[in-house]
């Protein structure tokens, strides 16, 4: 079905159900037309003039409503104590109320005309600004509402019902009370019609509530639920209601704050627009950047797997050998295979050991002990101790001056170490370097080798997560081994880096501030 005939059948639907409805209603005739009942003292809404007649906007708009629906009415007028019993026991066929919540399930609520608004009144010479929050032991006059009476009570108020709002407001100049509740429009009202001075009103962070149509006819009130979308669409409503819906303090909002409105949102959403597109320019930049990174992504994933994996997969399948054995096994079979699960055991412990040093790394909560140190004979120790690890023929080679330096030793041997351990990895010929030296306030430590030389695709990823599993790494930690002396030098306010030597090789060099040097 497309949408077309959709949208006609739908237009038939509604017009037979508007025909059908208004069929319904041919009962009220001028014989014997619909009763509205209205409140004799509640201005400007409704009530009853000095001639006698009824009037208020609430008059003017079911006047209009009921001209648009082609029903008959007459008013039925009451005091304000007895026009709710009047709606809600049948005696009247519509009225108009505020929505309770303990009212709706014994009569029929229309739509919103129009919310309500609460409003404190009180004394300008109060000495404090006064809210919900600060009525405790005061004085409050309202007219009922169970909702208001439960809100009183709670923040501890004096509670004082009262059935006429103008006395109320009267009372209130002379001191009756220590402030009058109602609603907005009914504040401004009385404040102007009585000419009341020395009163401030101030707008309360209560609820609107909403005001409707009521009747125990529920097809009465869904057909004014009808024609109220149409009045509102038409701006009847608005037309109607303006200075109850559109007014603040009593004061109707000038046309030019509803200009300056209008024109500071036309600048929001130009600015708005204008951010967005730096936004999607950035975040262009951003998406090519993490392509650019993907593939490397996929290739740390991979090493990550493998190294869990591999050694995993050790222990486990000479496990089941040694388990499935019926004595057929010689002793050295046995111990080769305990001394295998143990070799990738091992393994498997040092490369969790470092992935929980590197999150250590990462938290920023690293506690330095700074300690004087011997330069000299730490850089030669690191040396020392690569001597059984290098290919024969390599030089091990230290330069630098004596000095003691304060500073953490265990951290600088643990980047210092990875240095000298990926250079031994991959120098067959030539020499290794330790050189190190003092630069802006910091100590500068390189190792240059003659092997390899870095490839160009990790010169940008050299010591990140990224880093390709068989390059620059100890064998039994793959990738993780750089990135965590990154993570060391950046916790200790330092820099770390890598260059390609002209004659070949790499050099391997980290900065770190250093505050006391002494030089021998």
């Amino acid at each position: 079905m497309n949408s077309r005939l959709l949208h006609t059948i739908v237009t038939i639907l509604l017009v037979i159900f508007a025909t059908s409805a208004k069929a319904d209603f041919l009962n009220y005739t001028t014989d014997r037309p619909l009763s509205f009942g209205i409140d004799r003292d509640y201005p400007p809404l409704e009530y009853i003039d000095e001639n006698g007649d009824p009037n208020g906007l609430d008059i003017k708009f079911t006047q209009e409503l009921m001209h648009r629906m082609n029903i008959p009415f007459t008013y039925s007028p009451n005091s304000w104590e007895n026009i709710a019993d009047d709606v809600l026991e049948g005696r009247v066929d519509l009225g108009m109320m505020v929505y309770s919540t303990y009212r709706k399930d014994i009569t029929n609520y229309s739509k919103a005309v129009f919310r309500l608004y609460y409003q404190l009144v009180y004394p300008e010479d109060n000495k404090e600004r006064m809210d919900v929050r600060n009525l405790k032991g005061k004085s409050v006059a309202y007219m009922a509402s169970r909702p208001i009476k439960d809100t009183l009570t709670k923040v501890g108020a004096i509670l004082y019902e009262v059935k006429d709002l103008s006395q109320a407001a009267l009372d209130l100049t002379r001191g009756k009370y220590d402030a009058v509740l109602c609603f907005r429009y009914q504040s401004s009202y009385l404040i102007n019609h009585y000419q009341l001075k020395g009163l401030i009103t101030e707008d309360l962070t209560l609820a609107p509530r909403e005001y409707c149509y009521v009747s125990h006819d529920k097809q009465l009130i869904d057909s004014i639920n009808v024609e109220l979308s149409a009045m509102q669409k038409e701006g009847i409503i608005d037309e109607i209601y303006g200075d109850v819906t559109s007014s603040f303090g009593g004061f109707k909002i000038p046309e030019w704050v509803w200009f300056l409105g209008i024109s500071l949102v036309f600048v929001f959403l130009l600015l708005f627009i204008i951010s967005q597109h730096i936004y999607q320019r950035r975040l262009k930049k951003e998406m090519i950047r993490a392509q650019q990174s993907e593939q490397l992504k996929s290739v740390f994933l991979g090493n990550i797997s493998h190294a869990l994996r591999t050694p995993l997969n050790a222990i486990i399948g000479f496990s089941d050998v040694l388990e499935a054995d019926n004595g057929s096994m010689t002793n050295d079979d046995r111990n080769q295979l305990n001394h295998l699960i143990n070799i990738n055991g091992k393994q498997l412990l040092y490369f969790i050991n470092e992935l929980l040093e590197l999150s250590e790394f990462e938290s920023k909560d690293i506690p330095f002990e700074r300690n004087m140190v011997n330069l000299k004979e730490v850089m030669s120790s690191y040396l020392h101790e690569c001597q059984h690890e290098r290919v024969n023929g390599v030089e091990l080679r230290l330069e630098g001056p004596e000095a003691l330096v304060r500073l953490d030793e265990h951290y600088m041997r643990i980047v210092t170490k990875h240095f000298l351990k990926n250079a031994v990895k991959y120098t067959k010929h030539g020499s290794i370097t330790l050189r190190y030296s003092f630069v802006d306030n910091g100590l500068q430590v390189e190792v240059q080798d003659t092997g390899e030389g870095l490839p160009d695709a990790l010169k940008d990823n050299l010591f990140s997560l990224l880093s390709e599993k068989a390059t620059f790494v100890q064998s039994e930690v793959p990738g993780l081994g750089l990135t965590i002396c990154k993570a060391i030098v950046e916790r200790n306010n330092g820099k770390i880096g890598a260059r390609s030597p002209k004659e070949g090789g790499t050099v391997l060099w980290y900065w770190i501030p250093v505050k006391e040097v002494k030089h021998k």
